[in-house]
């Protein structure tokens, strides 16, 4: 059981709610439950009872969690097309004037969808993944992958003008770390983005234990703007835009809400709700 914050280390916490095994509104497994807390500090949520190791890895990131794809899903896959482009368009307008390939590197790229729909003219894309389904996809997909934890990779010389973290911060059981390997690897003028859900959000107040992005125990430290804001400064970020990119996970709202009350008042103003809930948030920063 952690004693103090992993993020940034302040013994001053509070039992929060427990979680089980769930990958969005999937529940994986009942009897897998975890404890969640609040650090009165920071202001992040973390699971206090999970011990991160390769068998961690192996159980709980497996075939089933990578299996929940867009594929089929015809309403969902075009607004994942949009929200890939959406991306692309502000990272390429901080390289106006680049006429060369941008180097980008997204950590955590799982299966590789985000890389493989970038435009391949404009990117030289890297990726790195540390579990072996996701790294076996992305390879399938033609790019070049770092096979590993991101903390063990030598990247020697090699430096990135863009890092993108979708949905991975979450995942990061050292987050301080993580950034400041970050920063070592990006350019000078380079741009760091990363979206992770926000536990400031309507889902997460009124939906708790049954929040679509809790992801128990994947999600090992939940943030909101306060948290990243102190993850920022304490790694030399500058966070130059917050964007609320609503149109990513469509419905983890209406999941999130299934089993309250709020649902009867949420669902009919679903698209107005969904936009003004702020689920997940995505920062776009450069070193300090």
């Amino acid at each position: 059981m952690k004693e103090y914050c992993p993020l940034c280390k302040s013994k001053k916490n509070e039992f929060l709610l427990k979680g089980y095994n769930v990958h969005g509104r999937y529940l994986f497994n009942k009897d897998d439950v975890f404890d969640l807390f609040h650090c009165l500090n920071c202001g992040c949520i973390f699971v206090g009872n999970v011990d991160v190791n390769q068998q961690y890895y192996k159980k709980y990131y497996g075939s089933q969690y990578y299996s929940n794809s867009y594929s089929g899903k015809f309403i969902e896959n075009l607004l994942f097309k949009y929200s890939i482009s959406r991306k692309e368009k502000f990272i390429l307008k901080n390289f106006i004037k680049k006429t060369e390939k941008i180097k980008i590197l997204d950590i955590g790229c799982g299966d590789g969808n985000f890389l493989s729909k970038l435009e391949s003219t404009r990117f030289k894309k890297y990726g790195v993944e540390i579990s072996e389904e996701g790294y076996e996809l992305s390879v399938r997909q033609g790019i070049e992958v770092f096979k590993g934890d991101f903390a063990d990779i030598d990247f020697q010389d090699k430096k990135f003008e863009v890092i993108t973290l979708w949905h991975v911060l979450e995942h990061i059981e050292h987050p301080v770390r993580l950034f400041s390997n970050v920063s070592r690897i990006l350019e000078k003028g380079g741009v760091l983005i990363f979206e992770t859900p926000n536990v400031n959000s309507f889902g997460f107040r009124y939906g708790g234990a049954k929040w679509f992005h809790l992801d128990s125990p994947r999600h090992l430290i939940l943030y909101n703007l306060e948290s990243v804001k102190w993850l920022c400064g304490r790694t030399n970020f500058k966070i130059s835009e917050v964007k609320n990119e609503f149109y990513d996970y469509p419905l983890d709202l209406f999941w999130s809400l299934r089993a309250t009350m709020a649902k009867f008042f949420v669902y009919p103003l679903y698209l107005f709700m969904k936009i003004f809930s702020k689920e997940s948030l995505t920062f776009i920063c450069r070193k300090g």
